[in-house]
């Protein structure tokens, strides 16, 4: 039982530091020996617990987008509003390109994420999302289908964003996020009436609270 509870303890001790230094520094910046340094433990715990830093990283993204749904998820029970999975992502994605924007810590993790092919790794995670988001409008898709709209969008979201925030796309950031939501649902070959109620319903969604990306990736 001791052995377990400090096992437990130094796995989340490497969770949390490494959760800190991601976000301090980027994901690509932090080395496993920084971690191990700054937890306690050793490299060889961190591969152990994790499998490598690219696990470490992942789990950190997946907690961060959990967090961030169940939140979503809460302010729009407060106020009473009921809505689809399709219009609950696209209210997502317009607060999630807000926090892009304004959080560059929380924007240089997930950039780097991308950039190092972690998320993309994570097949099932990803694939499973975006099979759902299909399912619920009807959709049922083969399994290339699938992947081939999860990861058509992933890229496209990727060189978007860094395009925009390199002053390569010129637009308002609300244009922005109209577009990637266009993006994505003609992708999932929805009609264009429908594009364009969610585009507009979610629009009027998110004037009306919002989530927030703080330090350390704490989900206000």
């Amino acid at each position: 039982m001791g052995k377990y509870k400090v096992g437990k303890e130094t796995k989340e001790k490497i969770y949390e530091t490494s959760k800190t230094l991601f976000y301090e520094y980027g994901y690509t910046n932090t080395t496993c020996l920084k971690i191990a340094k700054e937890s306690g433990a050793n490299v060889g715990l961190i591969n152990y617990y994790y499998g490598s830093k690219g696990g470490l990283g992942i789990d950190v993204y997946n907690e961060i987008m959990s967090s961030y749904k169940a939140r979503v998820t809460e302010k729009l029970a407060e106020l009473g509003i009921e809505t689809s999975l399709l219009l609950q992502t696209a209210v997502e994605m317009r607060l999630i390109n807000n926090n892009i924007r304004i959080n560059k810590n929380f924007s240089r993790f997930y950039y780097d994420l991308l950039s190092e092919n972690v998320i993309y790794k994570e097949q099932s995670v990803m694939t499973d999302f975006y099979r759902n988001l299909a399912e619920s409008c009807g959709l049922n898709y083969s399994e290339f289908e699938i992947a081939f709209i999860t990861y058509t969008n992933m890229g496209a979201t990727q060189g978007s964003n860094l395009a925009y925030d390199a002053g390569l796309i010129d637009c308002s950031s609300l244009d922005f996020v109209n577009a990637n939501i266009y993006l994505l649902l003609s992708n999932m070959r929805l009609d264009a009436k429908t594009i364009d109620a969610v585009i507009l319903e979610s629009q009027e969604i998110e004037k009306l609270f919002n989530v927030r990306i703080e330090k350390n990736f704490a989900i206000s």
